[in-house]
């Protein structure tokens, strides 16, 4: 075996894995995100490894190992495979990844990146991950691959790290509850910076806990755009092993609002219209439009289950933080709720792959009965 192959067999506390999927205008980002993780490099805590697809930077991926900093204090990016040209949006790509990263760097935790423009789940072919060449990664194409890589309930990703816009939905952290402890992500799209990665691997370097780092990820990212001046961010990092409760939460709420759809209709319509958007104005804040229901519709069941919406939903979200005044009403967690009917039938069978409607959904068929 090539001597740069070889498992690293030092187990660390944390392992690093970016899937970094630049074959499209993201590519020089996907670059400068490479120099900064060599900016602090691996450490005795973090192995640091990566895949990147570029766009004309150099021909097919490349795996990368990041150092940890030599004795002149500079870390390095290694080459450890040059690959074919790949097409990031295949899920056989990611999850050759993974098992590469998970069998090469031996580590207690791992924390898996997924870098890319990202539309939540209902992009025609950009949901994330997408190559202009190739195809695009949807939320069930992203599960088959962790299941394939061997990542499951007995070994489950430690945080799973979303550096792509309007990823941290309830409906996607519930879909991967099965396969990572934490999702880190942002309701509203990101700035081309994406995450600050000099600071996250500084971080790694003195946390102990997930959860811990996954409250500090998010706090890193938020100063470095109030370092920068960058408006209107968002991130959170969501507990998956709760998200049965809000989903189950959600659904009760959904089908108490089809029952009374007749007299309330017009009222939801006004709600919907105030209620907390993102670039893609068919995801909403779910705690915020709860808020607002509960306050505005005049019904003890429908206020009870919103108040148990809030409730649920808030137990997901170990933290929340936002910088700007267009996302103020942002608490962590959108839902999708889609003010034109045409929209909501072009993208409700792909909503329906989602595992939060696997057994069937109040909050679909609440849905169903808003845009009758």
């Amino acid at each position: 075996m090539d001597e740069r192959n070889k498992a690293k067999k030092v187990r660390k506390k944390w392992g690093f894995l970016a899937y970094i999927a630049g074959d499209n205008n993201l590519s020089d980002a996907g670059l400068e995100d490479i120099q900064e993780l060599c900016d602090v490099g691996a450490s005795k805590q973090a192995h640091v490894g990566v895949e990147i697809d570029t766009y004309g930077e150099h021909t097919g991926s490349i795996r990368y190992e990041i150092t940890e900093p030599d004795w002149t204090g500079k870390a390095h990016r290694t080459v450890i495979q040059r690959l074919p040209e790949k097409d990031t949006g295949d899920p056989e790509t990611l999850r050759s990844f993974l098992r590469w990263g998970m069998r090469r760097y031996a580590a207690e935790n791992y924390i898996v990146v997924v870098w890319n423009h990202g539309a939540g789940f209902r992009s025609v072919r950009r949901d994330i991950g997408y190559d202009d060449f190739g195809s695009s990664l949807d939320m069930p194409e992203i599960t088959n691959a962790f299941a394939r890589a061997g990542i499951g309930n007995r070994n489950k990703i430690a945080i799973l790290g979303f550096d792509a816009c309007l990823m941290n939905m309830i409906e996607i952290a519930h879909h991967f509850k099965d396969y990572v402890e934490i999702v880190v992500g942002s309701q509203e799209t990101e700035p081309g910076d994406g995450w600050p990665y000099d600071r996250v691997l500084q971080t790694m370097r003195k946390t102990a806990s997930i959860s811990d780092l996954a409250k500090r990820i998010v706090r890193e990212y938020i100063n470095d755009y109030k370092i920068r001046g960058v408006f209107n961010v968002t991130q959170s990092a969501v507990q998956t092993s709760k998200t049965d409760a809000a989903i189950n939460a959600l659904g009760i709420f959904g089908d108490l609002l089809t029952k009374n759809i007749a007299g309330y209709r017009s009222e939801l319509q006004k709600i919907r219209l105030v209620t907390q958007t993102f670039a893609m104005a068919d995801y909403v804040d779910l705690i915020h439009l709860a808020n607002i229901i509960a306050k505005r519709i005049d019904n003890k069941s429908i206020t009870t289950a919103a108040k148990d919406v809030i409730k649920t939903s808030s137990a997901c979200i170990l933290t929340s933080e936002t910088y700007g005044n267009t996302v103020k009403d942002s608490h962590g967690l959108s839902v999708w709720f889609p003010a034109r009917k045409g929209l909501y039938y072009s993208y409700r069978a792909k909503y329906l792959m989602l595992n939060c409607n696997a057994k069937g959904s109040g909050w679909v068929r609440f849905l169903d009965a808003y845009h009758s």
